[in-house]
């Protein structure tokens, strides 16, 4: 699934440049990107977007320092997206931080390009800590109330859930595209352009987010140069854009498992006539199982009620060899039976170089998140508060 990307803020921005990173991993590319901010030194700071598709703005009022929809380059954004529209493009998103000052215009900005492009608009969002004030969580709900009703599906990471459990699921991968080591070597080449420092938080979960939504879009975008290492049910964009389009909130589960180390002789056993013996079947079709269970109850985006679940989609990733089918027909009826729709895609993406195994899980069509009523409830208390005290 190929997608133009847009990060409109700090937040947004750096997202976009995370998932360009992991996208110039793979020999398969799916993201063309751009970043609008009216921070400079956040522009300056990104490593993957390139100089031409870094967009700065600014209010020219000092006595209006937040009042950006006056200057947000609605145009050339638009204009950009149609340069890097080469015809073979299956979506837009929208990447913004719910709370910001930015991600207020984010619907003018969505309504804006919707005129002018067909393919379906997404939006992929972070919702703010609890720690950043009851004013920032209940904007953060006006701003989320206005995006449901322009965009085509909303993809929501919940930062206050992964406050504790975002510092241990990244670790270091290696580029391997020259244009992505070269923008990892800009800093040690220019000194002189200023860095503005990242909290190690955002800095994580900006990994984790680019490599849930990379590994989605690779999966529909398998490489026919290895016949040997197709998948057995392909999930192609199509898949992904019915299962999401028209859903309003979607959350993304993703957990994987490094594999024990391969034995001397399993290349070779793994071809004779006995070379899966009971339990070694089972140990695979339950750690598909058990991935399926963290992906959906413990590394969901945000915390979900599958009883309100209208569709889901379940990828399998990693060496064709461990993939138990036995574990992944069960994880499909399992979901299908919790979810209160009907329609449940899947599929796997067979990855020889590596040594994870991986269930990603999208859930679509909730009308609500736990951590959505929430905000809901403080959004509620404030007007109530600020009721009082006009009285």
């Amino acid at each position: 699934m190929r997608i133009l990307a847009i990060g409109l803020g700090g937040a947004g921005s750096r997202i976009i440049d995370k998932l360009l990173e992991h996208d110039r991993m793979s020999a398969i590319h799916c993201v063309e990107g751009l970043a609008a901010d009216s921070d400079a030194d956040e522009l300056a700071s990104l490593e993957m977007v390139p100089a031409g598709r870094r967009l700065f703005f600014s209010p020219l009022d000092p006595s209006q320092p937040d009042d950006i929809a006056a200057h947000l380059p609605k145009e050339e954004i638009l204009s950009h997206l149609q340069a890097m529209d080469d015809g073979d493009i299956d979506a837009l998103v929208l990447c913004c931080g719910l709370g910001g000052t930015h991600a207020l215009v984010a619907p003018d900005l969505v309504s804006f390009l919707k005129k002018s492009l067909v393919e379906p608009v997404f939006g992929l969002c972070t919702l703010p800590r609890g720690s950043e004030g009851d004013l920032c969580l209940a904007r953060a709900l006006d701003q989320l109330d206005m995006l449901l009703a322009t965009l085509d599906g909303i993809i929501v990471f919940d930062n206050e859930a992964w406050k504790e459990k975002v510092p241990a699921i990244t670790e270091p991968e290696t580029a391997l595209d020259a244009d992505a080591i070269a923008g990892k070597l800009l800093e040690k080449l220019r000194p002189d352009i200023p860095r503005k420092p990242v909290d190690p938080f955002h800095e994580a979960m900006d990994t984790l987010i680019a490599r849930r939504l990379s590994l989605l879009l690779r999966a529909g975008e398998c490489s026919m140069r290895e016949p040997d290492n197709l998948p057995e049910v392909v999930l192609d964009a199509g898949e992904i854009l019915n299962t999401i389009q028209g859903m309003g909130l979607l959350t993304i589960g993703y957990a994987r498992e490094e594999l024990p180390p391969a034995r001397p002789l399993d290349h070779i056993l793994r071809f004779g006539p006995h070379t899966r013996s009971v339990r070694e079947c089972h140990v695979k079709a339950s750690r598909v199982v058990d991935l399926a269970k963290r992906a959906v109850f413990q590394e969901i985006s945000a915390d979900t009620d599958l009883s309100q679940v209208k569709k889901a989609l379940i990828l399998i990733a990693g060496p064709s060899h461990e993939m138990s089918m036995k574990g992944f027909m069960t994880v499909r009826r399992w979901l299908d039976r919790s979810i209160q729709g009907l329609e449940l895609r899947s599929g796997d993406y067979p990855v020889k170089e590596t040594r994870y195994l991986g269930v990603l899980v999208i859930l679509a069509g909730m009308e609500t998140l736990p951590r959505i009523g929430e905000l809901r409830r403080t959004r509620e208390r404030l007007q109530e508060e600020n009721g009082t005290k006009k009285v």
